[in-house]
């Protein structure tokens, strides 16, 4: 099914995206006022998700947010963030860090396809005869590419017989945020007693104002430049009228190839194509992007206000992945997804101890710390609690993390291929999930072998 084919009264539309600005103002509120979620760090757009889930129809029942709706946001909330990504300033730095970045963040989310795989085929052949067996292929989406694709991936897979798959994938992305922040700041928490930090000695440094959420004591930030005459537009608005068009261009250009596949016998393929419809959106982004440089109009367009743009996507669509989260089918997958979910965060935890103080030459704590938030929560996890270890972002960790994504999404596009292949390749039989397990296992011996030789080589070239 095309995700674009749906009916929504324009009403629903309106009332839900009230309700969810209403909830990221609770959320601010309650991170302003609350010890809690100062001491962990626990971002709003989480805290008003939550609020969300437990306000909506599944439990209390006070705020109309039908999740069917919430779902369909959080599909094209992940393009649009996408491509406001492509959209920003063109990258021209890049060096071993970045790419030892996305070596380390790819082998991990691989490892956990491989430890979800196999704990579903485990389930399959013991306690759980009817689950789908793809469902541990859902745990790496949402633990290390978020709740956007974790839910488009998890829907398209309804088709082969997963019931409430897009949910699962809310739920695992769920997990994964809240393993990222309470787990990631424990694990800060005990660096720093080791005296494992570069730049901080406790976190007593971190001021109030990152604590809080609000920006009182210190100076604010420039959030971009107006790069347009107030006069003639807002300069705003003409960033979002950028996104806008490539958004129209990707959707006549993921429409165009559903259809050539279609007319090709391609038909099976089509769910697929819909689903990494945010990658063409980054594509077609990054030619907008270039053809504006190569015309010297790139001035046209801010980073900061692109960041912002950004920002507000993620934001809207983190709430939403979250309130839209079906409580029975998480109740019908429990077990498993705990299973999976603990197994993985465990696993990720001692991979990136080893690949961190051997991948890279410089604040291996920090770079831990960032990878960790990264494959079990988001970059924006990240971010946050590299933030913690490094207040001002003085190190040059943080940036190698944004540098490094880009590389990773192309890295890990066969990857994702993997993910699809048991329905994609082999009829969704039993065999082909035992045949996609080898694949992604030799995937990553051979990742760890690339990874392993380009270190290599840069110790001989230093020499």
């Amino acid at each position: 099914m095309n995700p674009w084919d749906l009916t929504i009264n324009l009403k629903f539309v309106v009332l839900d995206l009230t309700f969810l600005s209403l909830l990221l103002i609770l959320g601010t509120i309650l991170r302003r006022y609350n010890k809690f979620f100062q001491k962990f760090l626990i971002p709003n757009n989480i805290i008003a998700g939550f609020i969300g889930l437990i306000l909506g129809q599944q439990l209390f029942k006070i705020l109309p947010l039908d999740p069917a709706r919430l779902g369909k946001y959080v599909y094209h909330l992940l393009a649009l963030t996408f491509v406001a990504i492509g959209l920003r300033q063109e990258k021209k730095k890049w060096g071993r860090g970045p790419l030892s970045k996305a070596f380390a963040n790819l082998t991990t989310i691989i490892l956990q396809g491989v430890i979800g795989l196999f704990v579903s085929l485990i389930f399959v052949y013991t306690l759980k005869p009817d689950l789908f067996p793809g469902t541990g292929l859902l745990l790496p989406l949402g633990f290390g590419m978020g709740p956007g694709l974790a839910y488009t991936m998890g829907e398209s897979w309804e088709q082969y017989g997963m019931v409430g798959g897009g949910d699962v994938g809310l739920t695992f992305a769920a997990l994964g945020y809240l393993i990222a922040y309470f787990a990631g700041i424990f694990i800060i928490y005990r660096g720093i007693k080791n005296k494992e930090t570069t730049l901080i000695d406790g976190l007593e440094d971190l001021s109030a104002d990152v604590r809080k959420g609000v920006v009182k004591e210190s100076e604010p930030k420039i959030a971009g430049y107006l790069t347009l005459s107030q006069e003639a537009i807002e300069p705003l608005a003409f960033q979002m009228a950028a996104i806008g068009t490539v958004y129209l261009f990707t959707y006549f250009v993921v429409s165009g190839l559903a259809t050539l596949m279609q007319n090709a016998g391609l038909e099976g393929f089509v769910p697929t194509l819909w689903s990494f419809h945010f990658l063409v959106a980054l594509l077609i982004a990054l030619a907008f992007r270039k053809i504006l440089d190569v015309t010297n109009k790139g001035y046209l367009l801010d980073k900061g206000l692109m960041n912002r743009c950004a920002g507000v996507f993620v934001d809207y669509l983190v709430v939403g992945a979250i309130a839209a989260i079906n409580l029975a089918i998480v109740w019908k997958y429990i077990f498993p997804i705990l299973t999976m979910s603990i197994l993985s965060a465990i696993a990720s935890y001692y991979m990136l101890r080893y690949l961190c103080w051997r991948a890279f030459d410089d604040y291996h704590f920090e770079r831990f710390i960032g990878l960790f938030g990264e494959v079990t929560g988001t970059l924006n996890s990240s971010l946050v609690l590299i933030r913690v270890t490094d207040p001002n972002y003085d190190t040059p960790v943080a940036e190698d993390m944004v540098y490094g994504s880009g590389i990773g999404l192309f890295l890990g596009f066969p990857m994702l291929v993997m993910l699809t292949a048991p329905m994609n390749f082999f009829n969704n039989t039993i065999t082909g999930y035992w045949i996609t397990l080898g694949i992604l296992a030799a995937y990553l011996v051979i990742l760890l072998i690339v990874w392993r030789l380009i270190g290599f080589l840069h110790a001989k070239k230093s020499i």
